[in-house]
């Protein structure tokens, strides 16, 4: 996909400030309504720009507990690597889920209310996962920098 100034500055406005106008956007933008709403529509259907969503912080909603899971799979197929890849979309407490060159084959970002909770995850869903061989974890200790902000 290629951007021109006008999508960026578009998609710099819309990262910045995600409850702006279209009336508001083309004024921060320097283009009519009608031009901005269409640049701004072909970069949701080229998928650019997702849909606007609230981002709610977990600690905020009583995850105090935020895992890294490096997992190894066994046997690399490529059916089992998909198996592991569709399981995982069911765990509603892994955020992401990254394929990951190295040592590892994956890292999952987890959130959990507690460590016991945690535990509950890893013993009821995590182990359950398709081909899993091992798991390593690491907890974080505190959020250094979280951003969605990409730099354009």
């Amino acid at each position: 996909m290629e951007l021109d100034e006008s999508d960026r500055r578009i998609l710099r406005v819309i990262q910045d400030r995600p409850e702006v106008t279209m009336r508001e956007l083309g004024e921060a933008t320097g283009m009519s309504h009608s031009p901005c709403w269409r640049r701004l529509q072909r970069l949701q259907d080229e998928g650019a720009v997702s849909a606007r969503r609230y981002v709610i912080d977990p600690e905020s909603v009583g995850y105090e507990i935020l895992v890294f899971c490096f997992v190894k799979i066994s046997h690399h197929q490529r059916e089992r690597l998909k198996a592991f890849e569709d399981a995982v979309a069911n765990v509603p407490e892994i955020l992401q889920c990254h394929s990951l060159s190295g040592e590892h084959d994956y890292v999952l970002q987890v959130i959990a209310p507690s460590v016991r909770d945690y535990e509950a995850t890893v013993k009821n869903a995590l182990v359950e996962l398709p081909n899993v061989q091992s798991i390593y974890t690491s907890f974080t200790l505190k959020r250094v920098k979280q951003s969605l902000n990409v730099p354009i």
